[in-house]
C-alpha cells in the first residue's frame, strides 16, 4: 500500500483501502480504479490521503483490532458525546462494552507490533484518535502484567481521555494554524473539564477518572491540569500520555502530515524522563515496528528500497523491493531483497512520509513507462 495525497492521485490508480466516511459508509471500495469523477469526489470531500494497490508486492500490515470493533467502538463513543451534549448526562455502558471487544481482539492477537497509522478522517478525527490511543494503552497495561479488569478500567479511561473537549470550541480545536494564549488556555482545560464530566458516571472506577483527569501530567511536574510529579500521576495517567502523544504524532492534523514510526519514536525519545514515563516508553517502543509495509528505506550499499514485508524473527531486517540504485537509476526489473539472508547490507535511513511519497511516484512513473 502507499499512502498519497489526495491532490496528487491520478486516474488509473487502483485503490488499495477503501474510503469510508465519518457514518462507517463505504464511499469507494478497495480494488476500485480511480477515475477523474471519482478523484474529484475525494477533493471535494476534502479527504487528505488515500492509499493505493501499487502492485509492487507491498503488503498492508494486519491492524491490531478488527475493523468492525473499530467501527463499533467510533460508534458507540460518538454516540456517548452525542447524548452528553443533548441531556447534560453520560451513560459509558455501550463504550465499556466497547472496550471489552478490544481487549479481547488483543489478548487474542499474538501479533502486537504497531505498523502503519489509520487514516483518520478530520470531521471524525476526536472519536479515532481515542479508540488508537485506547488499544494502544491496553496494549502497554498487557505489557506490564495487567489482569482483566485492570486492562478495562485503563481502556475506559483511554477511550474517555479526550472527552473534556466537548466543552472547547469546535474552531479551536480543528485550528490549523498556531494557537493564540487564550485558545490554548481553553485546550488545557479538557481533563479536568472531563473529569468533571464522567466523575459522578455510575460504575465508573476511579481509576478510569484519573486516567482521564492526568494524561496530560508530567513526570516532572511541569504539566496540567495540577502540575503533579511522576510519583503522584496514577499509572493509567502514565500509560495514555504515552498512548496520547504517540498517535497525536502518527496521525494527518490539518496543519502537518503524520510522522512516520520512526520520527515520531525519535520525537518521544527526547521527551523521556521529562514529559512521559520511560518504563511505558520503553515498552511503546519494544511493540513499535519502525520498518512497517511500505516504508522506504536507504541501504548500506546506496540502494533505495521500500519494505514489502516484516521479518517477525527480526524486524530490523525486512522484505524489500529495490526501486532506485546507487547511481539513483531505476530497476527496470522486479528485485527483492531479503535482508534476513543479507547479513553485510542494513538499512541506513527511514524517509518521512512526504519524502517516501514522492520517491514512490518518481519509481512508479518510470516503471510504468519501461
Amino acid at each position: 500500500m502507499l499512502k498519497i495525497s489526495s491532490n496528487r492521485i491520478s486516474a488509473g490508480m487502483i485503490l488499495g483501502r477503501p474510503i469510508i466516511n465519518a457514518q462507517q459508509r463505504f464511499l469507494l471500495t478497495a480494488g476500485q480504479v480511480l477515475t477523474e469523477r471519482y478523484i474529484k469526489r475525494i477533493k471535494e470531500l476534502q479527504i487528505p490521503y488515500v492509499y493505493i494497490d501499487e502492485r509492487l508486492g507491498v503488503e498492508d500490515p494486519v491492524p491490531l483490532i478488527n475493523p468492525a470493533t473499530f467501527a463499533m467502538a467510533i460508534d458507540s463513543l460518538r454516540q456517548c458525546y452525542e447524548q452528553y451534549s443533548k441531556t447534560m448526562r453520560i451513560d459509558i455502558r455501550n463504550v465499556q462494552t466497547q472496550v471489552g471487544n478490544i481487549i479481547d481482539d488483543l489478548v487474542n492477537n499474538s501479533y502486537l507490533m504497531i505498523g502503519m497509522s489509520e487514516l483518520k478522517n478530520y470531521d471524525d478525527y476526536t472519536y479515532q484518535h481515542s479508540v488508537n490511543v485506547c488499544a494502544l494503552s491496553i496494549i502497554l497495561g498487557i505489557s506490564n502484567g495487567y489482569d482483566r479488569l485492570q486492562l478495562q478500567n485503563l481502556g475506559v479511561g483511554a477511550i474517555l481521555h479526550d472527552i473534556g473537549k466537548i466543552k472547547i470550541p469546535l474552531e479551536i480545536i480543528n485550528k490549523p494554524t498556531a494557537l493564540t494564549y487564550d485558545e490554548l488556555v481553553e485546550v488545557k482545560k479538557h481533563p479536568w473539564e472531563g473529569f468533571m464530566m464522567v466523575n459522578s458516571a455510575i460504575n465508573l472506577p476511579k481509576s478510569s477518572v484519573y486516567g482521564i483527569l492526568q494524561h496530560h501530567e508530567r513526570i516532572d511536574g511541569r504539566g496540567y491540569p495540577r502540575g503533579l510529579s511522576e510519583d503522584n500521576i496514577h499509572q493509567y495517567g502514565l500509560i495514555i500520555a504515552v498512548a496520547d502523544v504517540f498517535d497525536s504524532l502518527v496521525s494527518d492534523r490539518p496543519y502537518r502530515p503524520g510522522f512516520s514510526n520512526q520520527e515520531a519514536m525519535a520525537i518521544i525519545e527526547r521527551e523521556k524522563g521529562t514529559k512521559l514515563s520511560p518504563r511505558f516508553v520503553d515498552a511503546l517502543f519494544s511493540h513499535l515496528n519502525i520498518y512497517p509495509p511500505g516504508t522506504v528505506v536507504s541501504l548500506s550499499n546506496g540502494d533505495l528500497a521500500v519494505v514489502t514485508q516484516e521479518n517477525l524473527q527480526d524486524m530490523k531486517r525486512p522484505r524489500l523491493k529495490l526501486l532506485f540504485d546507487v547511481y539513483k537509476k531505476i530497476y527496470a526489473k522486479d528485485r527483492s531483497l531479503n535482508l534476513a539472508d543479507h547479513k553485510d547490507i542494513f538499512i541506513t535511513k527511514t524517509f518521512s512520509y512526504s519524502e517516501t511519497e514522492n520517491i514512490m511516484l518518481q519509481f512508479l512513473k518510470l516503471h510504468k513507462s519501461n
